[in-house]
């Protein structure tokens, strides 16, 4: 009979709560810790560990790290050229999953100038400005060859500075790539990965401000073509990875790419195992060694920024990504993830999932006329998730940490206006967190360029506060919310817009606009015969139905093209329904309001960036389950 000794749990099954077979073979490593590549010890003065306390320690160690770095970089007579790398940044040293494809150089192969440095992934303004150096007129034997696409041609120059501008302003929102390797090395192992460099940083490339729209739409096209593209299946997921990143302009007749290619950014990712680091050598063509331990770091941080940025790219297309859980079913797999990544990157992973669940367990309970018992299923399912996020802060050790737990509320709490009716508390909550994310965003402005290049989720996030406070404000004013707050709040969010914008067909300048006109309008989110209405016309697109919903009424006031082709349509088919419905009206069919008889103008670019639900010739009927909303044909226009 085994001894009471010998049944004892390692001390990392004990920690974890989970079964341990050590005292099967003494002396060998259990099945579990074998499996986790842990080290198995069996201690009798064993002790759990807190794991927020463990969390709050390492991220402690962390910053003492970081300012030892940041002290022996001041003191060295020679600048380094990159402050703050993340593992992620350097696998485009390491050979891409069963391709024969060389390493790219370190510094042999960089520019002869001084690239500026990435920070930590940073919301606000670092601590330290980036080290900057200008361009100059000698770059060595590496000078920058001038590159054209679609007879559209990049000098040298041009290159150099788009080169410097994305390292200064956009690299430190999406830190996966290594600022010494220089643009030609970048052409040379994946054409699509330089382009998609020049597409984001040419936003705010103020000597060629007419670049952003040439260079769209061939890049967009470039993208697509990525998968059967002989470059390494790594370079093409971090050029995709920039190319959803941040938002850029399409032709009026182009449907915005940005969904599908999310799509194909995931399952690109998954072909090539990193959403099972451990056992990414098992996807490839040919036989290779099992991953190190930096390679298992470097594919869990790039996994996750896939995973976060296809989460994202399909919230801000009112469409529902799939969660964590359903790409990595296996718990093992998710925990070894969290336990590898940087804790800010796990915090962000983790705020990201929680929006998704969220939005799953909403539409599971139902959003279109909810009934008392959805309305109170959904107000104990926004306790829950709010609870979660409340855990969350718990977590948070940096101003950008507790952004993003911010811009998760605020997705969380929009979900309130799936209700009929609002209490003043739920109003003031709503309103005061929309006030900090505008202003949280607006502070972006402090440091030049940054605001400029706020990737896409930020414009989101903008873009849901202010349409939020313009909904309270233009329906129904509580005297438990600070009103004077909430009109600023509005007026900075049009200016947030107005710097995020580049121009061209963005969704951030026609932000600028419908704002503009809906808050100067006195019919704006009110019933025909002028009573207030702040039921949700779109109910299908998750927490971005109230920014839809808004253009939606914006175009039913102000679009000119929409409104004469929809006052013709009216008179049709009324005389139609005369012949053969002997009088009757729309009002016969209370499932399917007026405004369903809408018709689609092919030229209108707001369906387009926002997907409509398109039939043949006309939009599919909206779910309006308060009643009709203010319209032109009954207010006399």
């Amino acid at each position: 009979m085994p001894s009471k000794r010998g049944k004892k749990a390692c001390t990392e099954c004990r920690q974890q709560k989970a079964k341990c077979d050590a005292f099967l073979n003494p002396g060998q490593p259990c099945s579990r810790c074998q499996k986790v590549k842990a080290r198995c010890i069996i201690s009798d003065p064993f002790k759990r560990e807190h794991k927020r306390k463990r969390l709050s320690e390492l991220e402690q160690e962390t910053d003492e790290l970081r300012r030892k770095l940041r002290t022996s970089e001041a003191r060295s007579s020679i600048s380094s050229p990159i402050a703050m790398l993340t593992a992620a940044a350097q696998m485009e040293n390491v050979i891409g999953s069963g391709e024969n494809q060389s390493a790219l150089p370190s510094s042999q192969d960089s520019l002869g100038y001084s690239q500026p440095a990435i920070t930590q992934p940073a919301l606000f303004p670092p601590s330290m400005p980036l080290s900057v150096d200008s361009v100059s007129g000698s770059r060595g034997s590496d000078r920058t060859l001038p590159r054209t696409i679609n007879g559209i041609k990049l000098t040298s120059d041009e290159i150099d500075d788009i080169f410097q501008l994305f390292f200064q302003d956009y690299a430190q929102w999406l830190p996966i790539l290594d600022p010494k390797t220089s643009p030609n090395t970048y052409y040379s192992k994946s054409p699509f990965l330089f382009w998609s460099i020049i597409r984001a940083a040419s936003r705010s490339y103020s000597k060629n401000p007419t670049l952003l729209n040439a260079l769209s739409r061939s890049i967009m096209e470039m993208g697509f073509l990525s998968l059967i593209s002989t470059s390494s299946a790594m370079y093409t997921i971090k050029g995709l990875l920039i190319l959803l990143y941040w938002p850029f302009p399409r032709e009026n007749d182009a449907i915005d790419p940005a969904f599908p290619l999310s799509g194909m950014l995931l399952h690109l990712a998954m072909q090539n195992g990193l959403h099972i680091p451990m056992s990414s050598h098992e996807f490839s063509r040919v036989r290779i060694a099992a991953p190190s331990e930096a390679d298992l770091t470097k594919r869990s941080e790039l996994w996750a920024q896939c995973v976060i940025v296809y989460q994202r790219t399909c919230l801000s297309k009112g469409q529902s990504p799939r969660s964590l859980s359903d790409l990595t079913p296996e718990p093992i797999q998710s925990h070894v993830l969290f336990q590898r990544i940087s804790p800010s990157l796990a915090l962000e992973l983790r705020c990201q999932e929680t929006i998704v669940r969220c939005c799953n367990a909403v539409l599971e309970n139902g959003v279109r006329a909810l009934s008392p018992d959805q309305e109170r299923a959904l107000d104990i399912i926004l306790r829950m998730f709010d609870t979660q996020v409340k855990e969350l802060e718990l977590q948070s050790s940096s101003d950008t940490d507790r952004f993003h737990i911010l811009i998760c509320r605020l997705h969380i709490q929009s979900f309130h206006l799936f209700k009929n009716n609002l209490s003043d508390d739920f109003i003031a909550t709503l309103v005061a967190i929309s006030c900090t994310v505008l202003e949280k965003i607006g502070d972006l402005g402090n440091k030049p360029g940054l605001l400029a290049a706020s990737p896409l989720h930020i414009v989101s996030a903008a873009g849901i506060a202010a349409c939020l406070l313009l909904r309270i404000l233009k329906t129904s004013v509580s005297g438990n919310m600070d009103i004077e707050r909430a009109k600023s709040a509005i007026f900075l969010g049009i200016n947030i817009m107005k710097q995020i914008s580049a121009g061209g067909n963005e969704t951030a300048g026609k932000f600028v606009l419908i704002l503009n006109q809906l808050w100067n309008s006195s019919k704006a989110f009110r019933k025909s015969e002028g009573s207030e209405y702040s039921g949700l016309r779109i109910r299908s697109r998750l927490s971005m139905s109230v920014t839809i919903d808004a253009f939606w009424r914006w175009r039913d006031e102000f679009d000119t093209q929409h409104r004469t082709l929809l006052l013709s349509q009216e008179s049709t088919e009324g005389q139609h329904n005369t012949h053969e419905n002997s009088g009757a009206t729309s009002h016969d069919n209370p499932a399917i309001p007026s405004e369903s008889q809408e018709a689609f103008f092919l030229d209108d670019q707001f369906l387009s960036d926002f997907e409509w639900a398109l039939g043949d010739n006309r939009l599919f009927p909206p779910t309006e389950p308060c009643g009709p909303i203010w319209s032109s044909t009954t207010s006399g226009l």
